[in-house]
């Protein structure tokens, strides 16, 4: 068998060293915040926590069978019409039969009067929501009259949830359990919650979430400046302690963070998101990090801001909004009748509402929306981080020697574990990868066939 020449080897080890060159390349000089990719409303606000409609089909003409997506398996659903129970239906493929419109000749016929309110309730209840739907069969017969021959039975379906079959992640896949900073400080972070937040098992989510916010409002009301590079992979419960000491200060990111953390240990699933878009690291179109928090009783994700002491945006009808929703809203300053929960606390001390210190008061939204305003315009890229929730890589490099969990992380999110990001843009962000991905590999495979070469090479033990 012929050996490689060692031409052959010379010319594969200058190609390696050619690929991770350029990998190293791509890599300094990335903008720091460049690892994410777009994603879809849905995605990013309906979780697999909630059941919704994957696809709809029709069997012996009039029984509709809908694919369901939950990550929960109940024991059957119990199926009600119009308010009232009908029966119960299998949990796999639950079938539902379909009212059908009648014709007597004399009622004025309307789609309207067609349509009837279908509900699958999970049994047990606890398990988890409802799934609502209106359905209006229409009955070829109906077209026929009219003088439509060619008509066919078709069913209009008013879903109140989102219906296809897009990607979605379980509440589990944004909140952090923070297993990486180590059992002694969780346990230690765990008895603040119950002892100095006083957070018990009877609250509910909201008040979760304000006993969190009051207690670290108290705590980092004179903690606000310029964060030390250590607080870029300090763990958010050092952070917090140095921060109370006096010994660190803190931007939006680092409050952000430390609400998420308490948040999470107080049984309220929240996830870090940040809206940052810049030009070469020095032209800043927008920069600021907050956190959202997921209501289980309303199903809905909310908007907390712990630097403007703000927890939960809500609609005239008391919908909470997340941050997309107010994407939305804020390019057509359509913020009237929208509401916000705040603390009138040192940061609103000018604001035009009479509350005590450190007590829950609604306001309208308008009086307190500069950071919308200023932040989600069009040119906005909201990121939202999934755990581990450290800080993204920056210029100072020796960082990724300081802490493991920061280092992995990073390289993660750099080649193909980025967050997910909403955005009114058409982003770069899916061509950046395939290009990270393919330099990664490229240089794999050179690398692979360099080691493969020398050894075919290496001379026959004797």
């Amino acid at each position: 068998m012929t050996l490689p020449h060692r031409k052959h080897l010379g010319v594969l080890g200058l190609l390696s060293a050619i690929l991770l060159g350029a990998n190293l390349y791509v890599f300094f000089m990335r903008d720091w915040e460049s690892s994410f990719l777009p994603a879809s409303y849905t995605t990013l606000n309906v979780p697999l926590d909630v059941p919704t409609v994957r696809e709809w089909r029709i069997e012996d003409g009039h029984v509709l069978v809908p694919e369901i997506a939950w990550n929960r398996t109940p024991e059957k659903w119990r199926l009600l019409v119009d308010g009232k129970f009908v029966q119960d239906v299998p949990a796999a493929a639950p079938s539902i039969p379909l009212l059908r419109p009648i014709f007597d000749g004399t009622a004025k016929e309307t789609l309207e009067s067609f349509e009837h309110t279908y509900v699958l309730e999970p049994v047990p209840a606890a398990l988890g929501p409802s799934l609502s739907f209106a359905i209006t069969p229409i009955d070829a017969e109906f077209y026929r009259r009219s003088g439509m021959q060619r008509a066919k039975d078709i069913y209009i379906v008013h879903p109140q949830g989102p219906v296809g079959n897009y990607p979605r992640y379980p509440l589990s896949h944004w909140a952090d359990d923070y297993h990486y900073i180590g059992a002694e400080r969780l346990a230690a972070a765990d008895r603040v919650v119950r002892e100095q937040i006083g957070v018990k098992d009877s609250d509910d989510t909201m008040t979760r979430i304000e006993k969190v916010m009051r207690y670290l409002r108290i705590q980092l009301a004179n903690s606000g400046g310029v964060p030390k590079d250590d607080f870029r992979w300090m763990d958010p419960w050092s952070m917090c302690q140095e921060m109370i000491a006096g010994t660190g200060k803190g931007w939006c990111t680092q409050n952000a963070q430390i609400y998420v953390f308490f948040a999470n240990r107080a049984g309220v699933p929240t996830r870090f998101v940040f809206g940052a878009n810049t030009q070469d690291d020095q032209i800043i179109y927008n920069g600021h990090s907050w956190a959202e928090s997921w209501v289980k009783e309303q199903n809905r994700w909310t908007y907390v801001d712990m630097t403007q002491s703000l927890f939960g945006v809500a609609d005239r009808h008391g919908q909470l909004l997340n941050t997309a929703d107010l994407v939305n809203l804020a390019q057509h300053d359509a913020f009237e009748g929208i509401t916000a929960r705040i603390f009138k606390d040192w940061h609103w001390k000018d604001l035009p509402v009479e509350a005590k210190p450190l007590t829950p008061v609604t306001v309208p939204f308008d009086l307190v929306d500069k950071i919308a305003k200023q932040e989600y315009t069009h040119q906005a890229i909201i990121k939202y981080r999934h755990p581990p929730n450290v800080e993204d890589q920056r210029e100072v490099y020796s960082m990724m020697f300081k802490d493991r969990t920061y280092a992995w992380t990073n390289v993660k999110r750099y080649l193909y574990d980025p967050p997910l990001a909403y955005s009114l843009l058409t982003t770069d962000a899916v061509r950046t990868y395939r290009v990270r991905q393919s330099l990664f590999a490229a240089w794999v495979l050179s690398v692979g066939l360099l080691l493969i070469a020398a050894a075919r090479r290496a001379p026959e033990t004797p």
